[in-house]
């Protein structure tokens, strides 16, 4: 009788503890790890960059527009490295949109702390 690998599908002999291919513990279940998305880092970074720069051209939002701005520089600072981190197949896209939410983000950011400094 043998026993089959939860992780690679080996067929191991029963008094095994550990797979002979892969070394994973028979007896403990395989559970494949989560893989992030990069597009959608890239693409909630475009949206938050284009409502912040819309809420810091808006009377009375300014202050919205400079906090959505920082939050999606820090977002957009980390999406555009997300795809480079995870080796992605579609590099350039998301590398471009993540880019151009950083940029939105960051006019957005600007104009919102000089409706506020300046008001």
């Amino acid at each position: 009788m043998s026993v089959k690998c939860p992780k690679c599908g080996h067929d191991n002999p029963s008094d095994t503890l550990f797979c002979e291919e892969c070394d994973w513990r028979l007896d403990v279940p395989y559970r494949p790890p989560k893989k992030r998305n990069p597009l959608a880092f890239a693409l909630v970074s475009l949206v938050i960059g284009a409502a912040a720069l819309v809420l810091a051209f808006l009377d009375g939002t300014e202050i919205a527009g400079l906090v959505l701005g920082a939050v999606g520089v820090l977002l957009g600072s980390y999406s555009v490295n997300v795809p480079r981190l995870l080796n992605s197949d579609n590099k350039t896209l998301c590398v471009s949109l993540a880019g151009i939410g950083l940029v939105l983000s960051m006019i957005g950011f600007i104009l919102g702390l000089a409706s506020v400094i300046g008001a």
